[in-house]
């Protein structure tokens, strides 16, 4: 009886599997060992969000540097690598602290992204010099060619930039504008990134007036014939605009001068200068009597090299300093035919002035 109750006990402890700690036995408990795909099921079964952990930081190493780093450097290269494109400026209304301003541009971009950009403020300067004007940028809708249009009332707030920069439009064949500025853009399914906008836009200039012309000079004389301001001259003037700017510079006189000497002024009223070949009426009051003075005794062939250098540019009454500044800047140099002028009032260059 003893006995078969030992070997009854014996045979219990040794059938029945121990219950023992640690993580092998929890994940494989004792019995036959799972193969390997047991094995996997176990684990994802135990271990299933700790995979999951495992893969949400593996994708966010990968995806959070391309869409907070990779994505915002590449749209700041496709900024950086497009062209803008000055195609038609218009400065009209000039007032003494503000002019309106109307600018026609090309964008071209070569990326295969097309964001939108947020509108903003550019300021726009020469070469290491601090901005003469700020504009407004309108909201733009990327494309591999955009065509934007700004056009707003801009006060000058720097009135010694905007006046460095008339000068250098003046006086330059080609001459450099920086555009600056930071905006955000945007593309569908990215969050918004700031980018830079900096701009360098090649213009061309006045080239100094080169080209100016006066013909049909007409000398007045007599009471009936001088008109109201004292001009006792008329002529008409050609100006050519190589650049793709419009100007209204209001009234514009100049002095004349011959060898150093001034012979009187020129004044041709409402200038509005376009693109192009420009012709205008010029009314201007000279000393008559030391033109004829000046033919008679050096220029006996009655070409006169006249030097005119800017004097004025009035709109509704009010000086234009920053156009002032720029034309007085400037001096033209040409020879002037005087002897039709003179035969007009009956002096005969080549037999009444030997």
């Amino acid at each position: 009886m003893h006995e078969k109750d030992g070997q009854t006990r014996s045979e219990d402890v040794h059938d029945t599997p121990q219950r023992k700690g640690g993580v092998l036995n929890t994940l494989y408990p004792p019995g036959p060992r799972p193969g390997a795909k047991g094995r996997m099921k176990n684990h994802c079964r135990k271990f299933w969000w700790c995979d999951c952990l495992v893969l949400i930081i593996i994708v966010l190493v990968i995806v959070l540097p391309i869409i907070f780093v990779a994505i915002p450097n590449k749209a700041q290269h496709d900024i950086n690598a497009s062209t803008l494109e000055v195609t038609s400026q218009e400065v009209t209304n000039p007032r003494p602290e503000s002019i309106h301003l109307k600018i026609d541009t090309v964008i071209r971009s070569g990326s295969k992204y097309h964001p939108t950009i947020d509108s903003f403020r550019a300021a726009f300067s020469l070469e290491g010099k601090d901005p003469f004007l700020h504009v407004q940028i309108p909201q733009t809708e990327s494309e591999a060619e955009t065509h934007v249009t700004i056009e707003q009332d801009v006060d000058l707030e720097n009135m010694e930039a905007f006046s460095d920069y008339t000068k250098t439009a003046l006086a330059s064949e080609t001459f450099d504008v920086y555009l600056d500025g930071k905006t955000d853009i945007h593309l569908s399914g990215l969050p918004t990134m700031d980018v830079d906008y900096n701009k360098v836009v090649t213009m061309k200039g006045l080239n100094k007036l080169k080209g100016l012309d006066i013909t049909d000079v007409k000398i007045l004389s007599g009471a009936d014939e001088i008109l109201s301001d004292g001009s006792n001259l008329i002529a008409n003037v050609s100006i050519p605009n190589p650049s793709v700017m419009t100007l209204d510079l209001g009234n514009v006189t100049m002095n004349l001068f011959v060898e150093g000497e001034e012979i009187g002024y020129s004044l041709i009223p409402n200038l509005l200068l376009r693109p192009g070949d420009n012709k205008f009426p010029l009314q201007g009051r000279v000393d008559q009597l030391l033109i004829l003075g000046l033919v008679k005794s050096t220029y006996t062939d009655a070409m006169l090299p006249i030097e005119i250098v800017g004097n004025s540019s009035i709109r509704n009454g009010q000086h234009l300093t920053y156009y002032e500044e720029a034309i007085k800047s400037n001096r033209i140099k040409m020879d002037l035919d005087v002897a039709p002028a003179l035969a007009g009032i009956g002096i005969n260059v080549t037999t009444d002035l030997k």
